[in-house]
């Protein structure tokens, strides 16, 4: 028997298992094998500040006891934690270890899938309060530091890719069915690993919160100019960089879909038509990740950092967006789990009048109020207090150590394993189907109509520039635009990316264009117009 939470009631209903036992839909396997610390890939330090190179990238690895299938489908985990080291972070979870990050791993492994549950870098000023450049050095570092650990998510998913190609696929993988999934930070990332794919997304952020409002001393921030610094710590894609390892080069970053349980997305203007379908779970009114707007911050000193979209309006953006159509067929889910996240929506700000079909892929878990106007923010997690004050103490002193037990209690007074896990089977019930048929779903296009469902070019009309952006792993080589007339206006040629920003449209005669986009599946063309 499972169990299911209805935010809406808080009640737990129990739902009988299928007699018919599917791969992705049920669990069909009672055990799991666990393989520790294997290594994909290395890079620097940043944790003490200065760059250390040589740093070993670890992921646990969790498979289905007695499976033989070769060509599973693959869930990369994503732990919580401020991106700050565990009781470092003054919290009781934050690495890929913790009970959730590990039941949940198990659960996908359960349901056929391989499951690989990294650590990622950590490190950035949180406590920084200097009244000239404190808020500078929070952002800067914070966005280096998520920004490093999306490098270590691609590097994975690269190890994967090259993992099969080259070294007779170990774990039995299909390298095109791989799917971000994050709790708290996790999720963070999550959400940014499937919409930030080209720097000028930070760079074209109307309020201009990534450039840094000072030059701060002894660091790489540069008034108005990117915190992000590409020949630091390479590009968007994880390649280059003086203090960044390209790891697997060759391989691709793209992904089935991506999943956030909790988090936030950085900037609304990361999303756009052709990014993965995208799953998500909140508690409306945690106080530290909004599920709409509002500011992040940090748990260690209550300072703010910066300015953030929730799950709310990332679903409702993936929707619009076209994202998300791929998760639905013809028939719409009935299941109970698809009922209560429906119902728990409704019964989310009522006087909004929240149409679910806006909100296709969003489970709100409604929770107590334990400081208005805030919830508990992530009951899915749990922790034993003997095991948490006994490792944190030697970092800490047994003082800070209760107080970390203590104050992660007071924001999830309710935690429990039993709470925990019966979330976490809430998310595996609603994520199943959804997941199921991504991954099940034919794929019947031939070369040149993939390279054409595959290829975007946005906006349309267009102003100042226009994005070129691929899926599936294809190239675009060369851009071309022309008039309606057949004249050659404008050219960018030699490229390898599957991301690319046009500048300069703003200089064409207001019109209709056709913009030719080379690929290495094809040549592809769509019409455009600017104004």
């Amino acid at each position: 028997m499972k169990k299911l939470i209805l935010s809406f009631l808080s009640l737990t209903l129990i739902v009988g298992l299928a007699t018919a036992q599917e791969r992705y839909l049920d669990e069909i396997f009672t055990s799991v094998d666990v393989t520790t610390d294997v290594s994909y890939g290395s890079n620097y330090n940043f944790l003490l500040g200065t760059p250390t190179a040589g740093f070993n990238l670890q992921s646990d690895v969790y498979s289905p006891t007695g499976d033989t299938e070769t060509g599973r489908a693959c869930v990369i985990v994503l732990h919580t934690g401020n991106f700050l080291p565990k009781y470092l972070n003054q919290s009781p979870t934050g690495n890929n270890r913790d009970s959730s990050v590990v039941v949940s791993a198990e659960l996908f492994a359960k349901r056929g899938y391989v499951s690989f549950a990294p650590a990622y870098r950590l490190g950035w000023s949180a406590t920084n309060v200097d009244p000239t450049y404190g808020a500078d050095v929070r952002r800067g570092t914070l966005l280096n530091a998520v920004y490093r650990a999306l490098n270590d998510v691609k590097a994975l998913v690269r190890f994967i890719k090259k993992s099969v190609a080259e070294d007779g696929n170990p774990y039995g993988i299909d390298p095109d069915k791989i799917i971000i999934y994050g709790h708290g930070s996790g999720g963070y990332l999550s959400l940014a690993y499937g919409s930030l794919d080209r720097i000028e997304e930070l760079e074209n952020e109307v309020s201009g919160k990534w450039l840094s409002a000072t030059t701060v001393p002894n660091t790489s921030f540069v008034q108005n100019e990117l915190y992000i610094n590409q020949d630091l710590v390479g590009n968007v894609e994880g390649f280059g960089g003086m203090f960044n390892d390209t790891n697997h080069y060759g391989y691709t970053n793209d992904v089935m879909a991506c999943v956030n349980v909790g988090g936030a997305l950085g900037d609304s203007a990361w999303m756009e038509a052709g990014e993965p379908p995208l799953v998500s779970f909140h508690c409306p009114d945690d106080g530290f990740a909004p599920f709409t707007q509002g500011i992040v911050i940090v748990p260690t000193t209550q300072e703010a950092v910066v300015d953030v979209v929730g799950s709310r309006w990332a679903i409702a953006e993936a929707n619009a967006n076209g994202n998300n159509d791929a998760m639905y067929g013809t028939t719409p889910y009935n299941d109970p789990y698809t009922i209560a996240a429906d119902a728990a929506l409704a019964s989310n700000h009522p006087d909004l009048g929240l149409n679910p079909a806006d909100y296709r892929g969003l489970f709100p878990f409604n929770r107590p109020t334990i400081a208005w106007p805030f919830q508990e923010s992530s009951p899915w997690d749990w922790w034993n207090e003997t095991v948490v004050v006994s490792n944190a103490a030697p970092l800490v002193g047994a003082t800070a150590a209760q107080a970390i037990h203590d104050n992660g209690v007071s924001g999830s007074p309710t935690m429990s394993a039993a709470q925990g896990k019966a979330y976490l089977d809430s998310i595996q019930g609603y994520l199943a189907p959804r997941m199921h048929q991504l991954i099940t779903s034919p794929n019947s296009v031939e070369e040149v109509d993939f390279a054409e469902a595959n290829t975007f070019v946005y906006p349309n009309p267009a102003s100042d520039y226009l994005v070129v952006k691929t899926t599936q792993g294809i190239r675009i080589t060369d851009v071309e635009i022309y008039s309606i007339t057949g004249a050659l206006v404008m050219t960018q040629n030699g490229l390898n990316t599957l991301s690319h920003q046009i500048n300069g449209v703003d200089k064409l005669t207001t019109g209709l264009y056709v913009v030719k986009v080379t690929t290495d599946n094809g040549i592809i063309t769509r019409k455009t117009f600017v104004d």
